[in-house]
């Protein structure tokens, strides 16, 4: 089989399986009335959760100002993790945690924070996958991490070791339109956002939008142009939204 047509036929099928499932990404995930809590029982593909690094923790917050004591990444996710995995509910989806920091002084705490918690991150077939976003290492090192995964960007020409560590590509909405989610948007911006998710499902990877209108009208553009990831802060609203077609 050609390396052409293994890409092609994989896509095919990668294809056909997104099509089946509209995935919600519980944006800023922290700022929720009910952190972790709200995106599980909504059976959430993808939980966010920024970080900032301070002194040997990793604290959650949108900015450096926000931060809270006691708000760490451990107390309010990989402890949920943890005791989500010992019940029946526990399921498959990924971890975003967004480096606001350096990646060489923030990975080495990571790591450290991941590795009591890694047990409980596989479960039979289920398993919490945890992608890195926001500062990351060159895209020529992807492979080296064995634990940890990737959000991608588009027009990178990833490597074959490099894309297999990438499990999404994510871009902003305003780089392609300044469209509000009110009214009609333009056949232009339309073809923009199109075209940056076509690229994506070239190689074979899903495609989310970030800082979108997060709206019904907006939802339904994005379902219709094929971005297989909608970004929301309205997590159930967005759940129930798409249930027709789950």
């Amino acid at each position: 089989m050609t390396k052409h047509f293994t890409v092609f036929f994989t896509f095919l099928i990668f294809g056909f399986a997104l099509k089946a499932q509209v995935k919600i990404h519980s944006h800023n995930d922290y700022t929720h009335q009910n952190p972790f809590y709200e995106a599980v029982e909504n059976n959430t593909f993808s939980i966010e959760a920024d970080v900032f690094l301070v002194g040997d923790s990793l604290m959650v917050a949108h900015s450096k100002r926000e931060i809270k004591s006691g708000n760490t990444l451990e107390n309010l996710y990989l402890k949920p993790i943890a005791a989500l995995s010992k019940t029946n509910k526990f399921y498959s989806f990924q971890l975003m945690i967004d480096f606001k920091d350096s990646w060489t002084s923030t990975y080495p705490i990571l790591q450290k924070s991941l590795k009591p918690y890694q047990k409980y991150f596989l479960k039979g077939n289920k398993k919490v996958t945890v992608v890195i976003s926001g500062n990351r290492p060159s895209d020529s090192t992807f492979h080296k991490y064995k634990d940890i995964s990737f959000d991608g960007l588009p027009n990178v020409n990833y490597s074959e070791k490099a894309l297999k560590k990438v499990t999404m590509i994510s871009d902003n909405f305003a780089k392609y339109s300044r469209w509000k989610g009110v009214g009609e948007i333009s056949e232009a911006d339309k073809l923009k956002l199109k075209q940056v998710i076509d690229q994506a499902h070239e190689i074979g990877r899903p495609f989310r939008f970030w800082g979108a209108p997060d709206n019904e009208a907006c939802w339904k553009l994005l379902h219709d142009l094929g971005a297989d990831i909608i970004n929301t802060d309205k997590v159930a609203e967005a759940t129930n939204y798409f249930k027709p077609l789950n």
